[in-house]
């Protein structure tokens, strides 16, 4: 019995060792499953990562780009979108400062009481600048001097005013578009560039009338320095010419004003002419300066703005 029970006993002990070095068939299984289904979860986890970040850039590029109208195709909407986006160039400042002053705006309508009773030439269009091209004279006090004597030798005849700037024109006054000044200046500039400078001396005192004839005026004639004054005006004109502006006179009469006054004083012109010319031989004794000048500089002025022209 013993040795019958030391047998069952050495059994027991083999089944038991067995047991622990390999499971058995059903355990395997059962831990086959059990890994199967940890890493089925495993995978679907990372299935569910993947749609949620897919669904957040999604969000992201909807919330950038506008959602295309219905019956309108993902191409012309985009380059709908493109020509709104499409920044238009800034308007340069000279042409944002062109009618910035209220004056400007609204100076279409004359107003001659605060003008000394002057019309205007030509009718004002908004972005029109009047330009005049002309010789630059500074007088002495001697000139003026002579001037006003001259002056108070005809006021019998005539109510003449006294004229503050002193020139001899070579051109008409003519209206100039805003955005061609520069380049204007610039032509006469370069045509001016080899004018040397020349004497210019009066002889005679003469009445003038405007195109208009709403204003008239005394000048004194210019007699030496006429050829270089008239080719003076050839240069401006081809100028003028470039621009399609109105040329100057054909057979200008080249003369300084000193005096004038509003209206039409032709009929009157007979009458008083001898007197002027005795006049102004009177004063030109007393006040040589009277006789003439040395033509030092060309100006034009176009609205508010002048340029100069110094000759050689």
């Amino acid at each position: 019995m013993a040795a019958k029970s030391s047998g069952l006993g050495a059994l027991a002990c083999y089944e038991s060792s067995s047991e622990e070095e390999g499971p058995s068939p059903s355990r395997i299984s059962q831990h086959s499953r059990s890994h199967e289904i940890q890493r089925s979860k495993h995978q679907e986890d990372d299935r569910n990562a993947a749609t949620l970040t897919l669904h957040n850039c999604k969000r992201k590029h909807d919330d950038t780009e506008p959602s295309i109208p219905v019956g309108k195709s993902a191409k012309s909407t985009h380059s709908g979108n493109f020509e709104k986006r499409t920044l238009l160039p800034s308007v340069p400042t000279d042409i944002l400062q062109m009618f910035s002053d209220r004056e400007v705006i609204e100076g279409g309508k004359d107003k001659p009481e605060e003008h000394g009773g002057r019309i205007r030439s030509f009718p004002h269009v908004a972005g029109n600048w009047a330009t005049h091209v002309y010789v630059s004279f500074g007088p002495d006090p001697e000139f003026t001097a002579g001037v006003k004597h001259l002056l108070s030798c005809v006021e019998e005849q005539l109510q003449l005013q006294q004229v503050e700037d002193y020139h001899i024109s070579l051109s008409r006054t003519v209206p100039l578009t805003f955005h061609w000044i520069q380049p204007f200046i610039d032509s006469l500039r370069e045509t001016l560039r080899d004018t040397e400078r020349f004497f210019c001396t009066f002889q005679g005192a003469k009445l003038y009338t405007n195109d208009e004839r709403t204003r008239s005026f005394l000048g004194l004639e210019v007699t030496g320095g006429h050829d270089q004054l008239l080719h003076l005006v050839q240069g401006v004109d081809s100028c003028l010419e470039e621009f399609r502006l109105q040329k100057y006179y054909k057979n200008p009469s080249f003369h300084m004003t000193v005096g004038w006054c509003v209206g039409d004083v032709h009929e009157d012109t007979q009458q008083v002419n001898q007197k002027l010319q005795d006049s102004l031989a009177e004063a030109q004794e007393e006040f040589p300066s009277l006789g003439g000048f040395l033509v030092q500089e060309i100006k034009c002025k176009s609205g508010n703005r002048i340029f100069s022209f110094p000759l050689r």
